[in-house]
């Protein structure tokens, strides 16, 4: 059986095997799969995302830059958030085109502790 469905060009698909990787499979997948753009949707129904316990918040991310795939979390209705991913296909280049590595996310955003800086 295949979940792909006629719509989803070859960048929708990837971004559709992330969400059933994230989730542990299509069968987690709980309500439909949308186009958005050149991208897609998906309104999660409320799914706890953390980044340690239920770490679905952690394991998105570090897929999203593995993948090179843009993850946006948005409002969507109550009980759910929206979960938009767009392919990107370059590491460089202008910010609509590129996604960063997870090395270079963490080498920008990283806080250096104060008391082992110097060491």
């Amino acid at each position: 059986m295949s979940h792909r469905k006629d719509w989803m060009t070859d960048d929708q698909w990837e971004c559709v095997e992330m969400l059933a990787d994230l989730f542990r499979g299509f069968h987690h997948i709980y309500g439909p799969i949308k186009p958005f753009g050149e991208g897609i949707a998906y309104a999660e129904p409320g799914r706890r995302m953390a980044t340690f316990d239920f770490d679905y918040l952690t394991r998105a991310v570090i897929m999203a830059h593995d993948r090179c795939i843009r993850l946006e979390i948005a409002s969507c209705n109550p009980g759910r958030f929206r979960m938009i991913l767009h392919k990107r296909h370059k590491r460089e280049g202008k910010m609509h085109e590129r996604h960063p590595t997870i090395h270079e996310a963490v080498e920008r955003y990283h806080i250096p502790d104060t008391e082992t800086a110097n060491v």
